[in-house]
């Protein structure tokens, strides 16, 4: 069993009982509706043989993913989830939770929690590889929607200065935690990309959805420091000409690069590239 996330935890979980949707399709097919999910009270998601189980605190009626019901103690499903949860390899480090951890040169810890990003998730995994191949020794990085911070840490591992941004203060407080597990500074602020008005970035990364990496493209191309790049995902291959189209009408040059759901982003200033 791959366990991915559990959003929320219960104070008491002895006293709650945890309903299970049982899906037919693997965690791909969640994670294309992981924004419903989430909205219809999601407390985390578990892969067991292809196939994904997905927790909510109470059944909840005509949801878009389909798949069968069963009600379990939250003890349960707290040990179900721990016990199946695995350090996964994600491009050049291991992601891997405190309880496993090794003490390994590549290895990022991460407690999942309330925040995105447990390396489990091919953007995710598409980001780290792709930083992993830019020099960020000695330069600036921008991580806007930081989430659980994976990203911000291992940049901050490969010697960059990091700014780190989120507009959910939960996530904020993960990336503090999570930061400190991993003995790195990094700079991390409640807000977007407004948060770093003013200042350039030798590289921004922006692992978000196709929605916002519209919205918020202009934005970003004003942040990237002249000869910087952009690293963004979170895009649907499906989606993928729409996130293009916003970063050019923002002057940047692109290039992509599709993954098995998600493509993978890599843009410049115009004028530099």
């Amino acid at each position: 069993m791959t366990a991915v996330t559990r959003p929320h935890a219960h104070a008491a979980p002895e006293q709650h009982s945890t309903w299970v949707l049982h899906v037919a399709e693997s965690l791909d097919e969640v994670n294309r509706h992981w924004a419903a999910l989430t909205a219809a009270g999601m407390i985390g998601a578990a892969e067991i043989d292809g196939r994904a189980d997905v927790y909510f605190p109470r059944r909840v009626p005509d949801l878009a993913l389909p798949g069968w019901w069963t009600q379990i103690e939250d003890r349960d499903w707290h040990e179900q989830w721990r016990a199946g949860l695995r350090p996964v390899a994600a491009g050049p480090w291991t992601i891997t939770p405190s309880w496993l951890a090794t003490g390994g040169d590549d290895e990022v810890v991460i407690d999942p929690g309330q925040a995105f990003g447990t390396g489990h998730h091919e953007t995710t995994a598409q980001c780290l590889e792709a930083l992993d191949a830019l020099e960020l020794e000695g330069r600036t990085l921008l991580d806007v929607g930081t989430g659980s911070g994976v990203l911000a840490i291992a940049a901050a591992r490969r010697g960059a200065t990091v700014l780190a941004v989120d507009t959910d203060p939960l996530a904020v407080d993960a990336a503090q935690a999570n930061a400190l597990r991993n003995g790195v500074e990094i700079e991390i602020a409640l807000g977007s990309v407004e948060h770093a008005a003013g200042r350039r970035f030798d590289v921004v990364v922006a692992n978000l959805d196709t929605d916002m990496l519209v919205r918020l493209a202009a934005r970003v191309a004003a942040a990237l420091a002249p000869g910087g790049v952009l690293v963004a995902s979170g895009v649907s291959n499906e989606r993928v000409d729409e996130a293009t189209g916003a970063l050019h009408a923002a002057e940047l040059r692109v290039s992509t690069a599709p993954g098995r759901e998600w493509s993978l982003l890599h843009a410049s200033l115009a004028e530099t590239a």
